[in-house]
């Protein structure tokens, strides 16, 4: 991304879920060019048909393209690929084109071979002058970025405790990234930083997290994020942080999740399909209200001497909407060419306050509230 403008983005996996949403932001928040692509010709007709129609069918082209069979030598130039596929299985023709342009690239996966990356791979990015970033989006993405703004507000942070709870009106609906998130379960560790050192809990330690926007007290289930890993390092007055997700309701819970963890480790690749579809139907059948998707931090700490707590709350109705804005958001700092060639995670490599300042100018609801020991109850 080192020539004039305007930048010339491709949008892989644009007819998704996750890709059209991307589409329709990275048009109205960018003045790039956007190269629609995906599989079928007529879903991308329908797509740019679908977008925003401020004289912006300029800035879109349409390329027909399958990311398990990519022509890299033929593809066209480009200087940001943008990964909305739900699976890093055909990543390695992807990275490759982005090398040989030394154009830059961003991704929403939960994992992928960009996460613990081979010395070479990482060297090649570099000397390229690549900016990979990746585990984009909301979670992963923007967790360690509210930790890190949370940080900002107090002189000193001791506890930041990041909730979601995703309940779309509808359910899930049934994507690769479904299949992915069965998959994860795999590696699934629940686990916390507490007390200064990341530690194993027990079901009944699982936190009722206080949601606002209506969900109320909610059990919430930890869930490992490379992000926060690193936070203790970045933060060492920290003592206590981790992610944990609310449930989607009883079948999906008590039913369906502990299918997921038994079949991890029996025939995670065999039953990963049907255990997603299983996952999405349990979500659409048994629905309740509210619905919505919300991620916050709850963080505890010292300003001026006196005890302190932090909490900001975002939500948007759709949960796709909340993974593509902090997508664009970061996007919009990669437009710039603020930051060093390399392999970097989203919620640590950004400017949280510039960040949140464009998720919150595209639409997505944030509430800010600090108290300190002196305020609480006035």
């Amino acid at each position: 991304m080192h020539e004039e403008s305007p930048k010339r983005i491709l949008l892989v996996g644009a007819t998704g879920y996750a890709g059209r949403q991307l589409a329709k932001y990275l048009l109205t928040s960018t003045d790039a060019t956007v190269i629609l692509s995906g599989r079928d010709r007529t879903k991308l007709g329908d797509l740019q048909s679908s977008l925003p129609t401020l004289d912006l069918s300029r800035r879109t082209e349409l390329l027909e393209l399958d990311a398990a069979n990519i022509d890299v030598a033929a593809l066209t130039d480009f200087d940001l690929l943008v990964n909305a596929t739900g699976t890093g299985r055909h990543n390695a023709l992807m990275i490759q084109a982005c090398l040989e342009r030394r154009a830059d690239w961003i991704d929403m996966q939960m994992t992928n071979e960009l996460l613990n990356p081979p010395t070479e791979l990482r060297a090649k990015i570099e000397r390229a002058g690549c900016r990979f970033v990746i585990q984009a989006g909301f979670h992963p993405g923007i967790l360690a970025a509210l930790v890190r703004h949370a940080a900002q507000q107090m002189d000193t942070i001791h506890s930041a405790i990041v909730g979601s709870v995703i309940r779309d009106e509808g359910g899930v609906p049934f994507t690769s990234g479904v299949t992915e998130l069965v998959e994860s379960f795999r590696d699934y560790k629940s686990e916390m930083y507490k007390d200064g050192r990341w530690q194993k809990l027990d079901y009944a330690a699982y936190p009722m997290v206080e949601f606002e926007y209506g969900f109320g007290k909610l059990r919430a289930y930890p869930v490992e994020m490379p992000e926060l890993r690193r936070l203790p390092e970045l933060l060492p007055d920290l003592k206590n942080t981790g992610f944990f997700v609310a449930g989607f309701n009883w079948v999906a819970d008590y039913l369906v999740t502990p299918l997921m963890m038994l079949s991890s480790n029996i025939a995670p690749r065999r039953t990963a399909s049907w255990l997603g579809h299983l996952l999405s139907w349990s979500t659409r059948t048994f629905a309740r209200p509210p619905y919505g998707t919300v991620v916050q931090v709850d963080a505890d700490g010292q300003c001026d001497d006196r005890p302190a707590h932090f909490r900001l709350s975002m939500f948007h109705e759709d949960a796709y909407v909340l993974t593509a804005v902090p997508t664009v958001a970061m996007i919009k700092q990669m437009l710039q060419d603020e930051f060093q060639p390399g392999i970097h995670l989203m919620g640590l490599c950004c400017d949280p306050v510039q960040l949140l300042s464009d998720i919150e100018r595209m639409g997505i609801s944030i509430t800010r509230q600090l108290e300190t020991i002196h305020s609480r109850g006035t």
